[in-house]
């Protein structure tokens, strides 16, 4: 019986190998034919970098199916050549044969579950990081070649081009020499005579610049990447408005539309457990989260201030020197942007407690800005100036802004309390201020349910998908033995029949399980699924093989 396991598990093995081989090389190079179609600036040099991290992932994906076509064609090879007869002659129960391609559904399904949950999402996520750092890169090989970048808004529906008559990238020198700020995640390109169309959603002229060259900064430290553009000696024409020049500006930074390298199927067994028990921490629904928070404390402020005033006619605050800002005001109305405040009196103190400045405008308006690290207050002076001869109205806004100021300490130790999970929580109620962001709390607490229930489909699925292998590779080999499946194509035919039944299940229990309705169904039919599917394989064994 050693001979036999052996020589079975050998022409298991020759087979395997050249099925992993032939399924490798087919998807590696359509992934790579995709990713140099679906990022146009891509080389072959860049295809060639990346080819590498991607073999490991075709191999575990495809190593499953490569078990159960070289299993199948193996054991019909051996039902063709009448092998299993002279074993059955010999005295051989033949379902002992059947061991070998036991041990290699367990040794496939061991390595998927390793590769798959613990190594390959790392190569993954290189992939997907890899047009957000060589943004720059595929940018310059793009203008250079094609000589113009189009872009369409997938939202909105407005297509931006760029065009450039020559572009070059800069040397640390030349930044050194220009003051541009460097280091990593900073890259920069220099363009030449420049020039960007706007098309709008209904496809009419919307703006057209131009300029004698540019500097275009890619920032790739934030998620997502960011564009800013230097503009020196251009002109700005706008439809229905008069040309601009433009000597020196800045335009951005902007949020470059570049897929998110965030998704569950790249995750690491690990993460997708902790991400399970604590959604919040999730990559995705954590910046919504934060950007929730922010705008809570922002709410918070405002409503902390008209407080303050009408209590006590006045409110107080500091910036980071002790710079101390008294306002005063009549009347104080709430709007979606922040307080505006009528007959408003700002006195601006030293540290000391020395008076060094005092305005009276028209009227005051607070307004927030946020930062990484904090919420800046911005106190807008605002008042009317005459206009000139030729103007329609008889005045103009007249604005002048006080940046600096923080939100006070009293306000941001009551936020505290509201941390990403427990911002998440129904019983914890809003801060005075906050309840115009119910309904966004609401949509946050909807989102976490339906990341959990997607998480949950993912991890099964990845179970589902690797314990596959014990049944379908021993569906295959007594479907092989039955129908005489020796040659490939056969063995392909025959072997489709338990993957495509399994996947169907497995695809099925994903849905179910990531719809709200049925969740609970979901993994019943996937483990319920393969539960059927070993049991067939038992009546297969018994009723269709003889021994």
């Amino acid at each position: 019986m050693v001979t036999l396991h052996a020589y079975v598990l050998r022409e298991l093995l020759k087979s395997l190998a050249l099925t992993v081989t032939a399924l490798t090389a087919l998807f590696t190079m359509g992934g790579g034919l995709y990713n140099v179609i679906r990022f146009e600036g891509i080389s072959t040099g860049d295809v060639l970098h990346f080819i590498p991290l991607l073999i490991p992932i075709v191999v575990t994906l495809t190593l499953p199916m490569a078990a159960l076509f070289a299993v199948t064609m193996v054991y019909g090879r051996l039902a063709a050549d009448n092998e299993l007869l002279a074993c059955r002659a010999a005295g051989v129960n033949v379902h002992r044969l059947f061991v070998s391609a036991i041990l290699l559904s367990i040794f496939v399904a061991a390595f998927s579950l390793l590769f798959g949950n613990f190594i390959i999402p790392g190569f993954a996520q290189q992939i997907s990081n890899y047009a957000r750092n060589n943004l720059r890169d595929m940018v310059f090989q793009h203008l250079q070649g094609e000589g113009f970048i189009h872009h369409r808004d997938k939202k909105g529906g407005a297509s931006y081009t760029l065009t450039a008559e020559e572009v070059q990238g800069v040397s640390d020198d030349w930044l050194r020499a220009g003051g541009w700020e460097s280091g990593p995640g900073l890259q920069y390109l220099v363009v030449t005579n420049p020039t960007l169309l706007h098309i709008d959603t209904d496809g009419n002229l919307a703006r057209f610049t131009s300029a004698r060259h540019g500097v275009c900064l890619f920032d790739t430290r934030p998620t997502p990447v960011e564009l800013t553009v230097f503009v020196y000696e251009g002109r700005d024409f706008e439809v229905g408005k008069r040309a601009v020049y433009i000597g020196e500006q800045q335009i951005g930074p902007v949020s470059v539309p570049l897929p998110s390298p965030f998704r569950l199927s790249t995750a690491d067994l690990r993460s997708l457990l902790y991400w399970r028990r604590a959604p919040w921490a999730a990559p995705r629904l954590s910046a919504e989260i934060n950007d929730f928070r922010v705008k809570l404390t922002q709410r918070r402020f405002f409503a902390y201030c008209a407080q303050q005033l009408t209590d006590n006619g006045e409110v107080t605050l500091f910036d980071d020197f002790d710079r101390e800002y008294r306002i005063t005001c009549a009347a104080v109305r709430e709007d979606g942007k922040g307080l505006t405040l009528t007959g408003g009196q700002v006195g601006v103190y030293s540290p000391e407690g020395t008076l060094t400045a005092s305005h009276h405008p028209e009227w005051v308006e607070l307004r927030t800005t946020p930062w990484p690290s904090q919420i800046l207050v911005q106190i807008n002076l605002v008042g009317r100036e005459p206009r000139g001869s030729h103007g329609r109205e008889p005045w103009k806004k007249s604005t002048t802004n006080i940046d600096g100021a923080l939100v006070p300490n009293e306000v941001l130790r009551e936020m505290e309390r509201y941390t990403p999970a427990t911002s998440l929580k129904p019983d914890i109620p809003l801060p005075a201020g906050g309840e115009v962001l119910a309904d966004k709390r609401i949509s946050l607490q909807k989102e976490a349910g339906r990341l959990q229930r997607r998480i949950a489909a993912t991890i099964h699925f990845r179970f589902g998908y690797t314990s596959s292998v014990l049944v379908t590779v021993l569906m295959g080999a007594a479907l092989g033995v039955i129908f005489r499946g020796s040659r490939a194509l056969a063995a392909f035919a025959l072997a489709t029949i338990p993957f495509f039944s399994v996947m169907i299940l497995m695809m099925l229990g994903k849905q179910l399980s990531e719809d709200a309705n049925t969740t609970p169904i979901g993994p019943f039919i996937t483990w319920g699924g393969l539960l059927l599917v070993l049991v067939a394989d038992l009546i297969i064994l018994r009723l269709g093989v003889r021994r």
